[in-house]
Parts: structure tokens; sequence; C-alpha cells
């Protein structure tokens, strides 16, 4: 199989954060976008920092898809009165079904002192992390769903962007008693939902032998429903992959590959947390794979595979 790697395009970061006081709501790092296209642009939805860590969700819009405009203000702030979203909105991906635009992203807040970690019961930090959603046509006007899925502690959500006999289909990761396990659930509401199904991972590699996840949204290709995943090693060294799954049964995974990056340069190996390569937003763009990512959750910059490359690879292995 021919190897995947992923070429940095341009070669340092597309957006910064601002520095000043009018922009403190992103000054501490712009990263983890996700990407959709709209009106002949492409537009990423992105977290912001500020000093005190609290996200908040940015929007920036570009015609060639590496120098974006930003505003001066978030389009999605966080509620600090939502019991689920009191200190932050994260890692949003966007999802066009229809003429809707879903983003769905996680609503990360603080449980009662003594209570349990949802992320993991040794960290003294009581974190609870639950699956939100925003949707918008226009990406001007927005409407918040709050929680979608029901009590459920989980992490990289993302919709698939078609319905499956009528139903939309979310995956995500669910931190559960017996570890952290990808899955698949179904609604037709966003309020009731199917039995969740668990997807198998393969055997675990060094690059994942800490945890694995989705990265992007998933995209339809020819071969199925193509996913840029992440991995995480036991250094917390984060990486990004590839997944496939099955489009006439998306609860099978059917080829994965990787890495296909990996921190190498100062801005992704320096930052708020180093050693981080993650994404939430890819799109094909003529015949290239163009990934965002987020640079040691502090910058975004921009990475290219050839599709060409990435269908030799999946037939020469299925």
């Amino acid at each position: 199989m021919i190897p995947l790697h992923a070429a940095r395009s341009p070669q340092e970061p597309i957006i910064i954060p601002r520095a000043d006081n009018l922009h403190w709501w992103e000054r501490n790092g712009i990263f983890n976008a996700g990407v959709a296209e709209y009106r002949d642009q492409i537009v990423l939805i992105y977290r912001a920092y500020d000093d005190y860590r609290m996200s908040r969700l940015g929007i920036a819009t570009s015609r060639d898809g590496v120098q974006f405009k930003l505003y001066d203000h978030p389009i999605v702030d966080t509620d600090p009165n939502d019991e689920f979203e009191r200190i932050g909105i994260e890692d949003p991906r966007v999802t066009k079904i229809d003429d809707t635009y879903y983003i769905v992203h996680t609503s990360a807040s603080y449980k009662k002192i003594g209570e349990f970690s949802d992320v993991s019961k040794k960290d003294f930090i009581p974190w609870r992390v639950r699956t939100g959603m925003h949707s918008t046509k226009d990406f001007t006007s927005f409407i918040h769903h709050g929680v979608v899925l029901p009590d459920i502690p989980a992490k990289n959500a993302s919709l698939i962007p078609e319905r499956i006999d009528g139903k939309f289909a979310m995956y995500y990761r669910e931190f559960t008693q017996r570890g952290e396990v990808l899955k698949i659930n179904f609604t037709k509401d966003f309020i009731s939902w199917d039995e969740p199904k668990d997807i198998s991972w393969p055997t675990e590699d060094s690059w994942t032998n800490l945890k694995f996840g989705l990265g992007s949204q998933p995209i339809i290709i020819p071969e199925g429903y193509l996913v840029v995943s992440h991995g995480v090693d036991t250094t917390s060294t984060y990486r990004l992959g590839l997944m496939l799954f099955d489009r006439k049964d998306p609860t099978k995974l059917i080829w994965h590959a990787g890495p296909i990056l990996e921190p190498e340069t100062p801005y992704e190996k320096e930052g708020v947390v180093p050693n981080v390569v993650y994404t939430c937003g890819a799109l094909i763009v003529g015949e290239e794979l163009w990934i965002y990512y987020g640079g040691a959750d502090r910058v975004i910059a921009r990475a290219i595979l050839q599709m060409k490359d990435i269908q030799q690879a999946i037939h020469e292995s299925l």
C-alpha cells in the first residue's frame, strides 16, 4: 500500500489568535475548526479560547481556503446559566443535510465537587461532557438545540451527511465503565433515539494505544463515509489518521490508515497543549482532501492529501 502522508499547505498556520482587547474571547487560542462550503466560500467554525480557557465558537470565511476573514464577535457564545455549557462549547463539527448545516459540539461543564469526572475517574476535576448542537441555514442566525443526546458522556460527535432510512445518524465516542467506546445512534428528531450500536475498532497501533476517535465530519465518497480520525499514544501525542465506514451499513468500519500527520513543526509541538494535531473538519476540493486542523490547541493550519492516493490505498486493502 502506498504511504499516506498529508502535506502542510502552507507551511505555517493560516489563522493565529488575535491578542488585542477587542478579541479577548479568542486571544488564547483559535483551533479545532469544523468546515463547510457556503455560497462559493469556505467557512470555518472554530473553537476560541479566552484567557480563562472558556470556549466559544467563532467564524472565518475564505475564497481560496487559505486567506480567511475573521470577525469581531463569536457567532455562538456560551451560556453561563446553562448547566451543561458553563465552561464552554468545544470542537464543532459541521454537517450539511438538505439545506441545513448542523453544528455538533461538546458542551463542557463541571459536576458537583466530590462527583466523578466523565472523562476519567482518576481526574480530580469533575468534568462533565455532553453532546450539544446548533443549526443554521445561512451562518448568520443559529438555532440552539442544547444537549441532543440523552444523559450520555461523550465527545467527538458528528452527523452522517445524509438520512438513513429517514433518520439522522450520529457517531460519537462515549465514556463508559469499560473505557471509551466508538458508537453510532439514530434519531428522527434529536429527542428520541434508537439503541446505540458499538463500532469495533481494529487492534491498537502504537499511535492509538491511549485513545482514538473521530476527527472530521464524515464525507461521502464512492467507497463509503470517509473520516479523518485522531489517535493518542501513551506520551499524549495526538496524530491524525483515516477511517472508512460502509455506506450501506454505517456501523461497520471497513478500513483505516495512519498516521497521516503528526506533530513536527514548532506550532504543533509548542502551545497551550503541546504535541497536538487535531481536526474537526475536512472537505474535498477538486481532487484533494483539505484537512483543517488545530496545532497545539492554539492555531489553525491546513494539510492536503490527494484523493487518488486515498482511494488507491482503500482499493489495495479491501
